[in-house]
C-alpha cells in the first residue's frame, strides 16, 4: 500500500513539474507585436478648401465666393495643427488553423469617424488573414482593392491622393491565387465609414438595401521589381425603397469601375501610376456619384444614372538614403452622365470640370525619426452643367497648401 502512495505521489509530481513547461511551450506557440508612430503635422492653405477632418484631409479648393463688393470670401487662407494620425498596430499569430498560417491584424489612429471625433480612436484595419501554400484568405475591415498597399502614394496628406486615388477601407471577404508571377484576386466588400451619397444623405443603406455587396476582380503580375495589373469594380445601389407619393420605389443602380496599374523600383527609384475610370466612387473620396434620369409621373418613382470620371496619377520617388524627395501628378475628368439628368443630383461637387495637383515632397530620415515637408498646389475648374452632367465655360480656382510633419516609429 505504501508503494502505491508512493508511485502515486510520483506521478503527480511529475505532472506539475510537466504541465508549467507545457503550457510555457503552448503559449510560446500564440505571439502578439506592437507598433505604430506618433505624428506630428501643421499645414498652411492659401484659401478655403473642401476638405475633412478641420481641414487635415484636403480635397481641393472651394469655388470662389463673392459678397456685394465682389470680393471673394472663400480666398481667406487658414492654417492647422494636427497629431490625430498617431497609430498603433497590434498583430497575433497562432497555430496553424486548418492547415494555414494565421495572424489577426488590428489597427487605429485618433482621426476619429467624423469632424466631431477628431482625436477620438477610429478603427482602420481589423482583419484575420489566414494563407495557405497559395492561397490567401482575409476577412475583416482592410484596404478596397482599388486601394492596394502597393500602389499607396508617397506623399504627407492624409488624403493619400484623393480624388485621384481611391482612399477607402471596407468590411470584406478577399481571396488571393498566387501561381507563378500571377495573383487573381476576388473580393466581396461592404460600406462601412467611407460611404456614397443620397437621398437621405450619406449612408451605407445604398448598398445594404441591394443585398449584393460590392464585388471586385483583379489580376496581378509581379516579377524583378515589377508590379501590375487591372481590376474591375460592380456594385448596386437601391436609393429609395418608397416614392414621395408612397409608392414601394422598386429603384436601383448599376455602377462598373475599371482601374489599370503598374509600379517599377530599380535601385533607389521608384515609379508608380494608376488610371481609374468609376461611376459613382465619390465613397472613395473620388469624384463621382449619381442623378436621377427618369421620374414617373403617376408613382413618383425613379430612373438613376451614375456620372463617370477619369482619374490618374503618377508618383516618382527617390530613396538616396537620410534625403528622399518624391513627387506626386493627379488629375481627374468629369465625363458626365450616361442619361440626361432631370431631377436630383446626389454627387461630390459635380460643377467641376477638372481637377489636377502638383505635389513635391521631401523626407529627412535618420533611424526611426523622420522630417516631411511637402507642397500641393491643387486646381479646381468650376462650371455650369448641362443636362448630361458636363460642364462647360469652366474657370480654374487654384489653393497652396504647405505640409510639415515630424514622425517618430516604434
Amino acid at each position: 500500500m505504501r508503494a502505491f502512495y508512493r508511485n502515486i505521489t510520483s506521478l503527480f509530481l511529475l505532472l506539475i513539474s510537466i504541465l508549467p513547461a507545457k503550457a510555457q511551450e503552448n503559449k510560446s506557440l500564440y505571439k502578439l507585436s506592437v507598433t505604430g508612430f506618433v505624428r506630428a503635422d501643421a499645414i498652411f492653405d492659401s484659401r478655403q478648401v473642401v476638405e475633412a477632418r478641420e481641414g487635415f484631409l484636403l480635397f481641393y479648393p472651394k469655388k470662389p465666393l463673392f459678397d456685394p463688393n465682389g470680393e471673394d470670401v472663400n480666398a481667406q487662407p487658414t492654417f492647422n495643427q494636427y497629431a490625430m494620425t498617431t497609430r498603433l498596430t497590434a498583430k497575433a499569430t497562432g497555430p496553424d488553423v486548418l492547415g494555414a498560417g494565421i495572424q489577426a491584424v488590428i489597427e487605429g489612429d485618433f482621426t476619429g469617424a467624423s469632424n466631431a471625433e477628431n482625436n477620438s480612436f477610429r478603427l482602420r484595419h481589423a482583419y484575420i488573414s489566414m494563407q495557405w501554400k497559395k492561397t490567401r484568405m482575409i476577412a475583416g475591415q482592410y484596404w478596397h482593392p482599388l486601394d492596394l498597399p502597393e500602389m499607396i502614394p508617397n506623399v504627407l496628406s492624409l488624403n493619400t491622393g484623393a480624388p485621384f486615388h481611391s482612399f477607402s477601407r471596407q468590411p470584406q471577404v478577399r481571396i488571393d491565387y498566387k501561381t507563378g508571377n500571377l495573383n487573381l484576386v476576388a473580393v466581396a466588400a461592404s460600406q462601412r465609414d467611407y460611404v456614397n451619397n443620397g437621398p437621405t444623405g450619406s449612408s451605407s443603406v445604398y448598398m445594404r438595401n441591394s443585398v449584393l455587396p460590392n464585388l471586385h476582380a483583379q489580376l496581378h503580375f509581379k516579377k524583378d521589381g515589377l508590379f501590375a495589373g487591372a481590376g474591375f469594380d460592380y456594385k448596386i445601389l437601391t436609393p429609395r425603397l418608397v416614392t414621395d407619393s408612397l409608392y414601394a420605389a422598386d429603384e436601383s443602380l448599376n455602377c462598373l469601375s475599371y482601374t489599370g496599374f503598374i509600379a517599377y523600383t530599380a535601385g533607389k527609384i521608384s515609379l508608380k501610376a494608376q488610371y481609374t475610370r468609376g461611376q459613382a466612387l465619390n465613397d472613395h473620396l473620388m469624384m463621382g456619384g449619381f442623378g436621377v434620369s427618369e421620374i414617373d409621373p403617376q408613382t413618383a418613382r425613379r430612373g438613376y444614372t451614375p456620372l463617370t470620371y477619369d482619374a490618374g496619377w503618377l508618383n516618382a520617388a527617390y530613396n538616396s538614403g537620410k534625403w528622399q524627395p518624391s513627387l506626386f501628378l493627379g488629375y481627374t475628368k468629369n465625363l458626365g452622365a450616361l442619361k440626361a439628368i432631370t431631377g436630383p443630383v446626389y454627387a461630390r461637387d459635380a460643377d467641376i470640370d477638372y481637377v489636377y495637383r502638383i505635389a513635391p515632397m521631401v523626407t529627412f530620415v535618420t533611424g526611426k525619426f523622420s522630417f516631411v515637408a511637402e507642397v500641393e498646389y491643387t486646381v479646381a475648374a468650376y462650371g455650369n452643367n448641362d443636362s448630361m452632367m458636363r460642364v462647360t465655360e469652366s474657370e480654374e480656382t487654384g489653393n497652396i497648401r504647405i505640409g510639415l510633419g515630424a514622425v517618430y516609429s516604434f
